[in-house]
């Protein structure tokens, strides 16, 4: 390598090294953000457990709330369950609630879903006044919101009164412009490829 180029390279990386630097300097506000994960793509809810594992293993307490999955077994559930972290009390180190009418692609019925939206909404509501929990997922929330289950100004009112220190995470497909407004950081997961569009079979342990 010649070293005119390793000059340049070095001069290049102590630039990117000062940009990064002054970044981190002005970063000096410590409170809790809102995350929206949305999109098309795979992973917003990979995604969501990630923070979640991540925050557990800072000693941090969260809650989870799924609005339209908890019919099925899926490994991230499981999995708390077998390290006994899993829970609906207090004093669990993740308060968990499922919504689990089936409400989704498969079937609709208003009737049973929305009590069941209602009372899923009332265990996320009572997350978000818990300043014990650090982090608290919001799981295919954008769902209930579109199609009518949950009013959006009580859901937002909600999430602004939350603890200052209380990280929020709320995942599902074509976020409403007041909750990307609302949010701190915003993914748009966009598909390119899906195995599943090539008749690849759903599987344990890498789509549930």
């Amino acid at each position: 390598m010649d070293e005119q180029f390793k000059q340049l390279h070095a001069g290049r990386m102590q630039e990117k090294k000062a940009q990064v630097l002054a970044a981190v300097e002005r970063a000096q506000t410590e409170r809790g953000i809102v995350v929206l994960l949305t999109g098309h793509g795979k992973g917003k809810t990979t995604s969501a457990f990630g923070m979640l594992y991540r925050a557990l293993g800072h000693g941090l307490r969260a809650g989870v709330v799924q609005f339209i999955k908890g019919t099925h077994a899926t490994g991230e559930i499981t999995f708390l369950h077998h390290l006994g972290l899993l829970g609906q009390g207090p004093a669990s180190q993740v308060q968990y609630h499922a919504m689990a009418t089936g409400c989704t692609w498969q079937r609709s019925d208003w009737d049973a879903d929305k009590p069941a939206a209602d009372i899923a909404w009332q265990a996320a509501q009572r997350m978000l006044c818990d300043d014990s929990l650090r982090l608290v997922v919001l799981d295919e929330l954008t769902f209930m919101l579109q199609y009518g289950y949950l009013q959006m100004e009580y859901v937002l009112q909600a999430i602004r009164n939350r603890p200052q220190g209380q990280t929020v995470v709320i995942t599902g497909r074509s976020a409403h412009a007041q909750l990307i407004a609302l949010a701190d950081t915003v993914s748009d997961i966009a598909e390119t490829k899906h195995a599943f569009k090539a008749g690849v079979k759903a599987q344990a342990g890498v789509d549930f």
